[in-house]
């Protein structure tokens, strides 16, 4: 009789394991679709490649001053990086990502 129970619950268990590895490749293949359909465009990672001085993949405030240091706007002032920065830095961990480079920035709170 317990035999019986032990086998049920192992198969159960199985089961459980099975349905999790779908779930599981479900949601690892809507992340890849998403992350796919947020291509960057060859322009902006250049960019990126070229402001990120270190190779590290991120850039950090003084990457970003040393880029735009003495570039202009196209209304002819300065470019301000720590705002560009602050504007562009999600996380706020003190790194752009290229995914935080290439958004147009945080979204004000209302």
């Amino acid at each position: 009789m317990w035999l019986k129970y032990i086998y049920g619950i192992k198969y159960l268990m199985n089961q459980v394991m099975n349905y999790s590895k779908i779930i599981l490749a479900t949601i690892l293949l809507t992340s890849f679709s998403q992350l796919q359909a947020q291509d960057v465009d060859p322009k902006q990672k250049k960019k990126f490649e070229k402001i990120d001085a270190n190779n590290d993949n991120g850039i950090d405030l003084d990457e970003l001053s040393a880029f735009y240091k003495g570039k202009k706007k196209k209304n002819g002032k300065d470019f301000d990086a720590a705002k560009m920065f602050a504007k562009k830095d999600a996380d706020n961990n003190g790194k752009l990502t290229l995914q935080e480079f290439v958004n147009k920035g945080k979204k004000k709170k209302s």
